[in-house]
This record gives C-alpha cells, sequence and structure tokens, in this order.
C-alpha cells in the first residue's frame, strides 16, 4: 500500500481488474456470468487494502455499476475485524440496504460479516486473502452456499449455484486437504483415509481449476498428490 487508499502496485490491480471482466477464463467477463454474480462478497487481508480496492472498483469502467459496500472498521486484520461485533452489525445492516436498492453490489471485507452471517444473495466469493486457518477459508468461503428463492418478473427462481474464485490455486489445495482430514476426529488421517475424506467434502464442495483455457474438475488424487 502506499498512502491511505493507493496499491503500490495499482497498474497492476488494475489489469488484473480488467481480466475479471474481459478474459473469458475469469468471473464476470460475460453477461451471463454478470448476471449470476449479482451480489459478491470480496475478503482482502488489511483495511486500507479493502478502501484502495474499492476506491478503483468505484472508477472502473466495468464495476462502476455496483454499489461497493465496505464491511471493515479499525481492525488491521482478518481476526481483529471478524470480533469485531458491533461493526459487524453495522456492516450486515449496510450490506442488506444497499442489496435492497441496488441491482449490483460488491461487499468488500477484511473480515466482517465471515461467520454467523447470512446474505442469501451472495453467490460468489473472491478469496482475496491469505487466510492460512482452513476453519477460517472455509467459513469465509460458504458464505455464497445457502438457500435462495427470489422472484423478478413475475416469476420464482432459486440459486443453482455457489461459486469461491481463488487465485492461489497451492494454498487453495492445501486448505482443502487440511479441512478434510486435519479438522475431523483427532486430525490425524492414514494415507488410506485421506483421499476418502477428500472425496467425501468434493461431494459438498466441488473443486475446478483452469488449465490450457479449459475448466477441469479437481480429483481427489489431484488434491491429494500435491
Amino acid at each position: 500500500m502506499r498512502g491511505k487508499t493507493t496499491f503500490k502496485h495499482e497498474k497492476d490491480v488494475k489489469k488484473w481488474l480488467e481480466r475479471l471482466t474481459k478474459n473469458e477464463k475469469y468471473p464476470f467477463s460475460t453477461p451471463a456470468l454478470r448476471k449470476e454474480l449479482k451480489h459478491t462478497f470480496w475478503l482482502l487481508d488489511r483495511v486500507a487494502s479493502a478502501k484502495a480496492l474499492a476506491k478503483l472498483l468505484s472508477n472502473d469502467a466495468a464495476f462502476m455499476h455496483h454499489k461497493i459496500v465496505i464491511a471493515a472498521g479499525d481492525g488491521r486484520d482478518l481476526t481483529e475485524e471478524s470480533e469485531d461485533f458491533v461493526s459487524n452489525e453495522k456492516s450486515y445492516d449496510k450490506v442488506r440496504k444497499a442489496i435492497a436498492e441496488n441491482e449490483y453490489t460488491i461487499t468488500i471485507s477484511v473480515g466482517q460479516l465471515t461467520t454467523g452471517v447470512t446474505i442469501p444473495e451472495w453467490s460468489a466469493v473472491m478469496m482475496l486473502s491469505n487466510v492460512s486457518s482452513p476453519a477460517l477459508y472455509m467459513q469465509a468461503a460458504f458464505r455464497s452456499q445457502n438457500s435462495y428463492h427470489y422472484e423478478e418478473k413475475g416469476k420464482y427462481y432459486k440459486k443453482e449455484n455457489a461459486y469461491i474464485f481463488d487465485f492461489a490455486p497451492d494454498r487453495t489445495l492445501v486448505m482443502f486437504d487440511d479441512f478434510a482430514n486435519k479438522l475431523v476426529g483427532d486430525g490425524s488421517a492414514s494415507d488410506k483415509e485421506r483421499p476418502e475424506n477428500i472425496k467425501r467434502l468434493l461431494n459438498f464442495f466441488r473443486c475446478w481449476y483452469n488449465a490450457n483455457s479449459w475448466w477441469r474438475l479437481q480429483n481427489r488424487m489431484d488434491i491429494y498428490l500435491f
């Protein structure tokens, strides 16, 4: 960060935002994807970063039509922010108001609204924080996985999909393995049990990766052998 609301590598961040909306491998790149991702939750690691990103999004040609909500208080990291219960309640109210008044919203958080909160309209989580705890990672990831029914132009719909976009594949696979094997029982799964535990988790949490411009489903041995 440079100053309070500017990224040190701002040009690179702008290029990344452009790829999100123009590169077909990325979310927000087509009208159909943007329609499915009307309301999303973006998790960062610092309050200053959240404010800097909000500023860039507000001035971006593709994202300027989104209402940007900063769900962050005075805490400096994910733990402090998630434990600031008063600010969490205020942020929840801000998000509900923004969704009620805007067709598209992006909520940027540094830990707030990651536990004990359900925003049914959220359809995706952008994991932009270097979370090292599998429990915290999955708590944040599951913010978008919930039941949601809504009416639009006289027709009733239900949310079919929920997404977690993570741009650090190495970390993602480690979190997946840890969540499947270290947070169950005494955390000492055998070599035989590990792939089976991952297979069980994949039934509820599909894992895809991009290779050579094609999206492929991660299988249990891909994760286990990482």
